[in-house]
């Protein structure tokens, strides 16, 4: 990826990602690639690099601890073994070791899970295990890094033999020291070692009293350290072995020297895998520290930021106090296929900046494999170049002012800007006169769009304002401003120019009234008429998104209210249709008792020879009347049963919620075979008819981000109820407004557990639900999940 200026990387914020994610890396060669990490333009690569990393957010997540650790740096080992005759030190050996086993490990894991991680499957392919090599290193040297005695039968004979001689050196030692300290003649030290020999302390008049070699004397002169003569011959022994040992322990590491060297190649490959996970596993947790999802790669020039906040706004947050972190106005911008050049005005410091550097970071981190802190929705094309344009690059020693650097920035552009090209613009037409630069922006804006390249330009000039409301493929934005206060909102809106609101704040700041009428007169009525109309259409945009979002908030209590009302009245209608069902069956089974009890009393009529016929064919067409009445209304039931069937748009499937119709059980249909279905309600496993699910609809699944694992049936609304109710992603008000829907449903369900789940980021959704919590008084109990359960992403509720 093309990436003008040079500083380009340090100037939108690119540097302070890739050190944030280094920090989370394992290794000290993944931490140095990260540090060094550039966007990519090759879709293809992108495109794998996001999958792994979506796959390595979910698996630190929601997986046992990942074995990915002692990532040690052993190339400069590997590179000494690789001559012939050459020894390697004792410790890198044990690392080599290290390195190995969790290749071992690695590998194992993801394979063990591959149909979940496909992409991270297809990375760790490349470890190879070396259990052989394991086995060398394990049978030489300890965990604690030490050669074993039984490395070779001659270094365990040499050691045993070294270990004797030592304790006759003990001994012979410790016999004449007590001679020495009986006579008076030793110090109140004990034995020493002295230039690698067993020495004892004597005092300096008695030294020709004992026999031996004075190796050392103290600081004061009072102190002799003496080999006695009876102790010579051991030393030297001693010294001898010592020697040998060391021989021994120099041929066994080199042929162990040996062995690194014949794997060197499967060791570096090992290496170079685990620092591509390690890569993609700090990638990762980033992603997860922020709160990110991983957008979706498009093939048009369709641009998509849905929810978007500013990564480094999010990354400093992370580093402070709850009572110290600055709220982060999520960006929604969205510009089609057609529309090429986005023309943003506001007020001074109302986001306009915050926003262009928001685009131009997410499409760098995107472009290097990152997940980004926006909705998942999110969708952004793959950029050959990225050309941007902050207005502050002067240069004292090229003597470039700030406007002769943004036109060299122009030239460089120009050369090299294509159609798969993103261009940001900040402050265009600044630094010179404003109807020149404004031309000149505004040439260099069109030409851009006839290569086709995508333009985001943010400006104070009214003629570029113009220029985006007439242009057929360019279009207006703004930054919102309350008008009530006279302060940015940092809300992006598009379609409408905003205004910069000079006299506006002037006036609240209490400027003389003389001199804003005089500004007034000076700007020209047609100029201060456009800035006021400008400023109306926002006032009213503002009351028209108000009305809106009232409307769709009483939207939704209605719709609420409605799928309420009509599963209780679907519940009412189940329950009279069953009871009116049981006692047609009930009226069916008395009529049949009595057709038998006439039967019975025509054959004693017929045995005692009367024979009133009409009387006995009277009673027997009334039974026959009212045994057709049951049989109809029964008929009529069967039949409304099946209406209900056939009016599910299409047939249940794996995954669906189903009503088991001669149950009137609601539950989860989690597998079919043939007419032969499995149904999941309550926690148990209902084996049932396939013809005998009817498809309904969950209520649940209509919230975008509420996943599920176990269906419940409330008792009394017959509606589903679930154990988990994720909120991770959603903005405050709209999480708690969920949690409080959510638990009401929960106990009026009967559920005594609920898992709500809010993800780990920077801890602020977490808080506000946990408060929530404290002051409800049918919460008894609630605690973040084990690890296994989710960890800090989760909250066990107890009802």
């Amino acid at each position: 990826m093309h990436l003008q200026p040079n500083r380009l990387i340090e100037k939108i914020g690119f540097n302070a990602i890739r050190e944030a994610a280094a920090k989370q890396a394992r290794s000290s060669i993944a931490k140095d690639k990260l540090n060094k990490l550039m966007p990519s333009s090759r879709k293809e690569e992108v495109e794998k690099n996001l999958a792994s990393t979506r796959e390595m957010m979910n698996l630190l997540q929601n997986e046992a601890a990942f074995p990915l650790n002692n990532l040690h740096d052993v190339r400069d080992f590997l590179k000494t073994s690789s001559a012939e005759g050459s020894l390697l030190p004792m410790d890198a050996f044990l690392e080599i070791l290290e390195l190995a086993v969790t290749a071992r490990r690695v590998k194992s894991f993801i394979k063990d899970r591959e149909e979940d991680y496909s992409e991270l499957k297809e990375v760790s392919i490349g470890l190879i295990p070396l259990n052989n090599l394991e086995e060398e290193i394990r049978s030489i040297i300890t965990e604690n890094g030490e050669l074993r005695s039984d490395a070779s039968d001659a270094l365990k004979s040499i050691r045993g033999r070294l270990n004797r001689k030592r304790n006759d050196l003990r001994n012979t030692i410790n016999k004449v020291m007590s001679r020495a300290a009986k006579e008076g003649m030793a110090s109140d030290e004990g034995p020493t070692i002295r230039s690698g020999r067993m020495v004892i302390p004597i005092q300096a008049e008695y030294k020709r009293k004992i026999q031996g070699f004075v190796h050392d004397v103290s600081s004061t002169g009072q102190t002799v350290y003496l080999e006695p003569v009876e102790a010579l011959n051991i030393n030297n022994e001693i010294r001898q072995l010592e020697s040998e040992e060391k021989r021994e322990i120099e041929r066994i590491l080199r042929q162990l020297t040996n062995h690194v060297r014949a794997d060197r190649e499967s060791i570096e490959q090992n290496l170079d895998v685990l620092t591509s996970l390690d890569i993609i596993a700090a990638k990762a947790q980033l992603g997860i520290n922020l709160d990110c999802y991983v957008p979706v790669i498009c093939d048009s020039s369709k641009l998509y930021l849905k929810d978007a906040s500013n990564p480094i706004l999010k990354l400093k947050n992370l580093g402070l106090k709850k009572d110290q972190r600055e709220d982060v106005i999520p960006l929604d911008l969205e510009l089609n296929e057609e529309e090429q050049c986005l023309v943003i005005t506001g007020p001074n410091a109302g986001g306009k900046s915050v926003a262009m550097k928001t685009l131009g970071l997410c499409v760098m981190m995107t472009q290097s494999g990152f997940a980004i802190p926006a909705k998942d929705s999110t969708e952004l094309p793959i950029y050959s170049g990225l050309f941007v344009d902050m207005g502050d690059d002067q240069s004292i020693e090229n003597d470039l002012s700030t406007f002769s650097s943004r036109l060299e920035w122009m030239r460089d552009t120009l050369k090299k800007a294509d159609h798969n090209s993103l261009v940001l613009i900040d402050e265009a037409a600044a630094g010179t006169d404003p109807e020149e630069g404004g031309a000149l922006f505004q040439a260099l804006i069109e030409l851009l769009m006839q290569r086709k390249a995508k333009i985001l330009v943010t400006t104070h000039h009214g003629s570029l304002k113009i220029f985006a409301h007439d242009h057929l493929n360019a279009v207006n934005g703004s930054m919102e401003f309350d008008q009530n206060t006279l302060s940015p909102t940092y809300r992006f809106k598009k379609g409408v120019p905003g205004s910069s609101y000079a006299f506006e704040i002037a006036q609240r700041m209490e400027l003389d009234d003389t001199l804003l009428s005089k500004a007034r007169t000076l700007l020209g009525e047609s100029k201060s008429n456009m800035e006021t109309l400008i400023s109306e259409l926002e006032t009213k945009s503002q009351e028209a998104e108000e009305l809106k979002r009232k409307y769709d908030n009483l939207k939704e209590q209605t719709e609420a209210a409605r799928h309420k009302y009509d599963e209780k009245r679907s519940a009412i209608e189940k329950e009279k249709e069953t009871i009116r069902e049981k006692a047609l069956q009930e009226a069916k089974q008395i009529m049949q008792s009595a057709n038998r009890k006439i039967e019975e009393a025509v054959e004693q009529i017929v045995e005692k020879g009367q024979k009133d016929s009409e009387t006995i064919r009277e009673a027997r067409k009334d039974v026959e009347k009212h045994k057709d009445e049951v049989e109809e209304q029964l008929s009529e039931l069967e039949t409304k049963r099946k209406e209900r069937k056939q009016a599910s748009k299409e047939p249940p499937k794996e995954g669906d919620t189903v009503r088991l119709e001669d149950a009137n059980t609601t539950g989860e249909l989690v597998d079919v075979d043939g007419n032969k279905a499995v149904v999941m309600a309550g926690g148990l496993r209902l084996k049932t008819d396939y013809d005998n699910l009817v498809k309904v609809e969950d209520a649940s699944k209509k919230k975008k981000k509420q996943r599920v694992t176990v269906n419940i049936m409330n008792r009394d609304t017959s509606s589903v109820v679930r154990t988990r109710l994720e909120v991770r992603g959603m903005r405050g008000p709209e999480a708690m407004k969920e949690v409080e829907y959510y638990l009401d449903n929960a106990l009026a369900a009967g559920l005594n557990e609920v898992q709500i789940i809010h993800g780990k980021g920077e801890g602020i959704l977490k808080n506000m639900i946990h408060e929530y919590l404290e002051k409800r008084k049918d919460v008894q109990d609630f605690h973040l999940a084990p690890i296994e359960q989710g960890g800090a992403g989760c909250t066990i509720v107890k009802l």
